[in-house]
């Protein structure tokens, strides 16, 4: 129903950043939409975020750079700029945020490199199992994480705070987690499709109505410790399961290669623009010397 809206959005946030002379290569959809989440009501507008990678200039690497990790605004919405080497740290750490955007059908490849990303896409599965019982930690750590932030009043909660006593976005999130991890632990469905529940139109409707602030601040807070008590239940057992686990380095070691040569490629394409800018500059100043 919004795909258009969505695509559109994504595609304006790549664009705001190019003119930021940001070296993009990608971009995807971040949060809700990749959850089946996404409103667009008289109650609820849902924001469109987004995480893009960017690639490291020859500049940054002769001068030894850090490597770019930023927040941007973009009219509201967030925009998170990522070097791809600290991207790939993200995916390392099987951190869930990060993994989504393996498998959102809403991005913008920057066709210059779509072959490399096409590459790193298609081992989404892989990437998450890459270091499989972590993801489980970060799963119930994020759960935890939320609990705490649910009554804390940020200043750009405090509105939301005062009226409800909570924020319902963090809630929402401690339930979904809940059955993220129990879909893709317990009941071994893929990461990628455990993301989306839109064809589970109860547990659909529950969550909105959780983020809509539906339900009040006692129930919120029940709510909030039992579904993080019980994904911090399954996330043991998890840890127990995988004791002998092996950190998957072949999946480590092709993903290392594949960004290995994307940054080669473009370094190589950055120093030929610049010996043709040379190049031209020389003949100019050739011209005019004679």
């Amino acid at each position: 129903m919004y795909d258009n809206y969505i695509m559109n959005r994504v595609r304006e946030h790549y664009e705001y950043l190019k003119s930021l002379e940001l070296n993009v290569i990608a971009i995807f959809a971040q949060g809700s939409m990749n959850y089946g989440l996404y409103i667009q009501d008289n109650d609820y507008k849902s924001d469109i975020d987004t995480k893009a990678i960017v690639l490291p200039t020859l500049d940054d690497l002769i001068k030894g750079n850090k490597m770019k990790s930023t927040k941007y605004d973009f009219e509201g919405e967030q925009i998170d700029v990522k070097d791809i080497r600290v991207m790939m740290d993200m995916w390392t750490k099987s951190n869930p945020a990060y993994l989504e955007i393996l498998f959102t059908k809403y991005k913008y490849i920057n066709p210059e490199f779509e072959t490399y990303i096409n590459e790193i896409l298609n081992m989404g599965d892989d990437i998450v199992k890459m270091n499989y019982p972590q993801l489980a930690k970060c799963m119930s750590g994020m759960s935890k994480e939320k609990v705490i932030a649910m009554e804390h009043p940020y200043p750009s909660l405090i509105d939301k705070i005062e009226k409800y006593g909570y924020d319902s976005k963090q809630l929402h999130h401690i339930i979904r987690l809940n059955r993220l991890i129990t879909e893709v632990f317990l009941n071994d469905i893929p990461f990628g499709e455990a993301l989306d529940i839109s064809g589970q139109e109860r547990f659909r409707n529950f969550l909105i109505n959780v983020k809509k602030s539906k339900y009040g601040l006692e129930m919120a807070r029940r709510m909030a410790v039992e579904y993080d008590e019980d994904t911090r239940q399954i996330k043991e057992q998890i840890i127990e399961k995988y004791k002998d686990f092996e950190f998957d380095s072949d999946t480590y070691n092709k993903l290392k290669n594949i960004i290995y040569e994307l940054v080669k490629y473009n370094i190589i394409e950055q120093i030929k623009k610049e010996i043709i800018m040379k190049k031209k500059i020389f003949a100019v100043s050739d011209i005019h010397g004679h």
